[in-house]
């Protein structure tokens, strides 16, 4: 039964998973932790600035890869599996907009401060 769930989990979360692995596949991991709740962290090389998450796959540069920035990428993680296939459209690219553009959107704000963000960190339990 675990089995049948792993797979319809990995389905509703079709695109953004297939995405994950292709950056996966692209990245250079520096090294992979597989998480006790069915989610791969991937630490990157050094090239890589900030983190994603995509489906099951977690990307982070190796010189982010804290604790907190763990939980809140893991927090994104959560969020695609409550949004299945809408989570690239409600998540994924408004946070990349965000994260490219926040600054200059809404100077002064937190980067923590946007809906996908704050969301992400209270899922991932990351204290502000």
């Amino acid at each position: 039964m675990k089995t049948v769930a792993g797979i319809l989990l990995y389905i509703w979360q079709l695109p953004q998973n297939l995405l994950g692995l292709l950056v996966v596949l692209f990245t250079m991991p520096a090294a992979v932790i597989p998480s006790d709740d069915g989610y791969v962290v991937v630490r990157s090389s050094y090239r890589m600035r900030g983190g994603i998450s995509l489906g099951r796959y977690v990307i982070i540069s190796a010189r982010q890869c804290t604790t907190d920035t763990i939980r809140h990428e893991l927090g994104h993680c959560r969020q695609s599996r409550m949004l299945g296939w809408l989570y690239l459209i409600v998540i994924g690219l408004p946070s990349v907009l965000w994260a490219w553009l926040g600054e200059r959107i809404a100077p002064g704000k937190s980067y923590c401060w946007f809906y996908t963000e704050k969301w992400a960190d209270r899922l991932g339990g990351v204290e502000i």
